[in-house]
């Protein structure tokens, strides 16, 4: 049974209704940030590795494309069934299982690295799901994790929250997102050290969300459950929330396409 308190981007089988649109909007974005993170994992060809809230697929087909050896788990089936889907279509050697990551199916120590872009730090014990990660992971072998930083930068959220504010003034404050609780370095490397790792090397990656006009976002801006509910949540302000995110779009970046950044902090560390 899930704790009835998690976050909607926390429950796994909310995942399942956004798999196309989550590919579609945000896996560009998330892919910009795994190519980094796969480089700080420094695995040679032929290497095993785990690919922890593999999503939709884009790092482990990445992966697949340098010739590693790619296991990928996600905790929604749909996820894991289109991520095979897609590893067929290209002829790529992807293993894929639908898993709960704070409880992997594996034997200790098979894997020669892994990593999680935005996975772990969704889960109700992160650091339950890194230590798993560290288990299953050979002695020196890297882990590398991605997560959110400087929240104040990541500009699909900031606009959104903008156009929010305009038309709901007086909306109650809502809960610290899950995936915030690690933005500051210090927290981030306080999870490693929890989860029985060294001290990461971290470092700082932006990317973009790009969308060829901002009316073709606004469309799909329920691509996580987090997004669906946040608009869900404004009932009949939705609309207007949804025009002044697109006027404000359009007045600052044009009718045209448009590029949002976001940052994130990428740790990655060895197990000993």
């Amino acid at each position: 049974m899930l704790p009835t308190d998690l976050q909607p981007d926390q429950q796994p089988q909310r995942w399942d209704d956004h798999v196309s649109v989550y590919e579609t909007v945000f896996e560009p974005f998330t892919l910009q940030l795994a190519l980094a993170a796969i480089s700080a994992l420094g695995l040679a060809a032929g290497r095993s590795v785990l690919d922890v809230g593999a999503g939709s697929g884009a790092a482990a087909l990445a992966m697949a494309e340098q010739r590693l050896r790619v296991t990928a788990i996600d905790a929604s089936p749909r996820m894991v069934d289109r991520i095979l889907t897609r590893a067929a279509e290209r002829g790529a050697a992807i293993e894929a299982h639908a898993m709960d990551g704070q409880t992997l199916q594996f034997e200790d120590a098979i894997f020669d690295g892994a990593l999680s872009v935005l996975g772990i730090i969704l889960f109700p014990d992160a650091a339950r799901g890194l230590a798993e990660m560290r288990r299953v992971v050979r002695l020196g072998g890297p882990v590398s994790v991605v997560t959110w930083t400087q929240p104040q930068n990541y500009e699909l959220a900031a606009e959104l929250r903008a156009a929010i504010q305009s038309v709901w003034p007086e909306q109650p404050p809502a809960p610290l997102p899950a995936q915030l609780r690690y933005r500051e370095e210090s927290d981030f490397r306080a999870l490693f050290k929890v989860a029985g790792l060294g001290d990461p090397v971290i470092t700082t990656a932006t990317a973009c969300v790009e969308a060829p006009s901002a009316r073709w976002l606004s469309e799909r801006i329920g691509f996580a459950p987090g997004m669906a509910a946040m608009v869900t949540g404004l009932g009949d302000r939705a609309p207007a929330v949804i025009r002044r995110f697109v006027e404000n779009l359009e007045t600052r970046l044009g009718r045209g396409p448009i590029s949002l950044r976001g940052v994130a902090s990428i740790g990655t560390a060895r197990v000993m």
